[in-house]
């Protein structure tokens, strides 16, 4: 048993390090330059989505619709490669919390529709309600961020929260674990990849109001080139067109976060499943309660750092407060407002 446990806190420690790496990459845009091809391909797209648009205004037909939601589905696979805090918060809560493979699943898709619809919320209050221009509405994503980032740092705060809670708790004997275990039962079968969570509390995982809360945090900051084409498409007479453009868009995001979020939970279940092996699963279950602390904490930075960021630096458009000039659209100006 001596030679045993070292092997499982190199197990946690692995954990943790590609929860760091993770927030590395998608935060501060590690790998310099796949990060740079991606924002160029996404440059690309967006170009290709305003000529799309634009074309499918001037003649609508069955191929000019083929081509929008084309381009847009790619662009939201290329977007949700890219860095981004969402992707993060998503793969480090997986990562450190666990979860089942559907849970996963939902997570991205929710998340990702929740952006979509954020974005079209925005233009219709924003554009069609007070009158601002594209280029007004997207200085109002600057604080919807703001806000995105705030959610994330109290959902760190209340993961440390629980998983203090938890290491606080009386150690349970191993056979009232499992059999408490199975009491209460996963979203999940036990034949996945795993072999099913041996946490001393099963619930944790499965908690529908943490998972809302991620959802939420991820979801309220829109797609910037949502907003953008949504902004083309009221002026060119065309906003449902935008509307179902950027569904797609979001459906394209949801299948890339969905594989990141699959990968995190088959490497958990892999950890776990080792874990449970080499420990009871008294100490397995104690252990992966650090890691859900750590993930907490990581998390709870994450946001943190981002807020205070975000604050530093000046808004370069008006805040939501200030009143701006009405602005009709007129034939022939700019789609973006500019």
């Amino acid at each position: 048993m001596a030679r045993t446990k070292p092997r499982a806190w190199l197990l946690g420690l692995c954990m943790l390090c590609v929860a760091m790496l993770v927030l590395l990459f998608f935060t501060q845009g590690g790998l310099q330059s796949l990060s740079l091809q991606l924002v160029a391909w996404q440059r690309d797209f967006h170009r290709a989505l305003t000529m799309a648009i634009t074309n499918f205004s001037g003649t609508p037909s069955a191929g000019a619709w083929a081509v929008l939601l084309g381009i847009s589905f790619g662009y939201g696979v290329f977007h949700a490669a890219g860095p981004g805090h969402g992707k993060a918060v998503l793969t480090t809560y997986l990562l450190s919390q666990g979860g089942a493979m559907r849970r996963a699943l939902a997570l991205s898709f929710a998340a990702s529709l929740l952006q979509g619809l954020v974005a079209i919320g925005l233009v219709v209050v924003l554009v069609h309600g007070l009158g601002w221009v594209t280029r007004q509405a997207m200085g109002s994503v600057v604080w919807v961020e703001q806000a995105s980032f705030l959610m994330v740092a109290l959902l760190g705060a209340w993961l440390c929260l629980r998983a203090i809670r938890q290491l606080r708790r009386p150690a349970v004997p191993v056979r009232e674990a499992h059999e408490e275990h199975i009491h209460h039962g996963h979203d999940h079968s036990h034949d996945h990849c795993c072999g099913g969570h041996h946490h001393v509390d099963p619930q944790q995982a499965t908690d529908w109001r943490t998972a809302l809360a991620t959802v939420v945090a991820i979801g309220i900051r829109p797609c910037s080139g949502g907003v953008l084409l949504l902004g083309a498409a009221s002026l060119l007479g065309q906003f449902a067109v935008g509307v179902a453009a950027v569904m797609v868009m979001a459906l394209g995001t949801a299948l890339t976060v969905s594989g990141l979020a699959v990968a995190s939970v088959v490497a958990r279940g892999w950890a776990e499943k080792q874990l449970v092996r080499q420990n009871s699963l008294q100490r397995a279950g104690r252990f992966l309660s650090w890691a859900a602390l750590g993930g907490g904490l990581a998390i709870m930075t994450l946001g943190v750092s981002l807020a205070v960021t975000g604050v530093s630096q000046p808004p370069s458009a008006p805040m939501l407060g200030e009143p701006p000039a009405r602005s009709s659209p007129v034939p022939g100006t700019h789609p973006f407002g500019g």
